[in-house]
């Protein structure tokens, strides 16, 4: 059985070229950073020449700084809890604003934050699936320490509009924390543009290895360690650096770069192509956003009649690989409903990702594996009402 892997905002398989570079760091080159010694500053090279990639992809500055981690969710914590440390204590300031569509690291974070004594409110997503800057500036106060977004869900698509959100927290001395992890690669920008204070992605988004994130902190904005025990990355986070995870990171940040033109291209054609044959050969599917801004990789789709968790079943028999959310996601019905949609067909949802490794044959193949599910779990489900019925 063919494997059609569209889960791409979960996970991404890590190249093959990120794997060779990082081979030789598991047992030949194996010392640690931090020493003194030769075995230690040998490493130095390939981590500088790493660090450049990472910079390069992201478009930050050499004045800016950057913390490896080994997950987006610890960056994001790392953000979280600096703020409290760096700003909450010392001005009492202790209201921290994220989405009500938000992923659970920002979630559960400021929910840990409120046995402290934080504040946290939910910015509400409007029907199309955005937190506008509107709606930033009215919840706003003086007593607002950070403002947490993701630039994109990772499970509808849609783009918020980051720069106008950073102009307003800007205006109002607010700092403003942005998760990139699921428009690296796939958006062109400006990072002088966008203004974030913080910016953190998880490096497995982008055919990078499990084990690797980063922390993007804007020049003159600090930023405590999130983890004590040495000077290790500017004393911003203890602990040996994983080099060949850095390693692995940053030949994959190169890549992220030489093929954001295809992502922003035939990725996008195969996502559209996806959509419009599943439209003409499934009835009654409802894509969500089409209309609005979003990520090109990633579609919404509604099957009514069927349940999304059955078809996701159905179709992970059948070697199809989507997703309803879980893990670091809200489910996806969850986040629709937020956006206002009927309760019944977001819980008919299943996401779609797409990468740069997909391709046509993926695509109609898929569809006409989802085709077939649908009808048969259509089916199933019109002769239990029907029994229904004559009971």
């Amino acid at each position: 059985m063919s494997q059609i892997y569209l889960d791409n905002s979960t996970t991404t398989r890590p190249s093959e070229k990120t794997i060779s570079k990082m081979m030789p760091f598991f047992y030949g080159r194996w010392g640690a950073p931090s020493s003194p010694h030769m075995m230690g500053q040998e490493l130095l090279p390939a981590i500088e020449e790493s660090l450049k990639a990472i910079y390069a992809m992201l478009g930050a500055k050499e004045s800016d700084s950057f913390v490896f981690t080994s997950s987006g969710a610890e960056a994001v914590n790392h953000v979280f809890h600096s703020v409290y440390h760096d700003v909450t204590r010392l001005t009492g300031k202790n209201q921290f604003l994220t989405s009500n569509i938000e992923e659970a690291p920002a979630m559960m974070k400021i929910s840990h934050l409120e046995e402290w004594t934080c504040v946290g409110k939910m910015l509400k997503a409007n029907e199309s699936g955005q937190v506008t800057a509107e709606t930033v500036a009215d919840m706003i106060t003086p007593r607002t320490a950070l403002v947490s977004l993701s630039w994109a869900n990772g499970m509808t698509g849609v783009i918020n509009p980051i720069a106008d959100i950073s102009t307003v927290c800007q205006e109002r001395g607010v700092l403003f924390h942005v998760d990139a992890t699921h428009v690296l690669g796939k958006l062109f920008y400006d990072l002088n543009d966008i203004g974030a204070s913080y910016m953190t992605f998880n490096g497995d988004n982008l055919h990078a290895p499990k084990g690797t994130g980063g922390l993007y902190i804007k020049e003159g904005v600090k930023c405590s360690s999130f983890i004590l025990g040495g000077m290790d990355q500017g004393g911003k986070r203890a602990g040996t650096v994983n080099v060949p995870a850095l390693i692995g990171l940053g030949e994959a940040s190169k890549e992220v770069l030489e093929t954001r033109d295809l992502l922003c291209t035939e990725v996008a054609r195969l996502r559209d192509l996806f959509e419009e044959e599943l439209s003409s050969e499934v009835e009654d599917i409802n894509i969500f956003f089409k209309n609005q801004e979003r990520l090109p990789h990633i579609s919404a789709i509604a099957f009514p009649g069927v349940a999304n968790e059955a078809l996701l079943y159905a179709l992970n028999r059948k070697g199809v690989y989507a997703s309803i959310g879980g893990g670091n996601f809200q489910q996806i019905g969850l986040i629709l409903m937020a956006c206002g949609v009927d309760e019944t067909l977001a819980h008919s949802t299943l996401h779609f990702s797409f990468s740069r490794e997909t391709s046509e044959d993926d695509v109609l193949q898929a569809v006409n594996i989802i085709k077939e599910c649908v009808s048969k779990l259509r089916k199933i489900s019109s002769q239990f009402f029907s029994a229904k019925k004559v009971q």
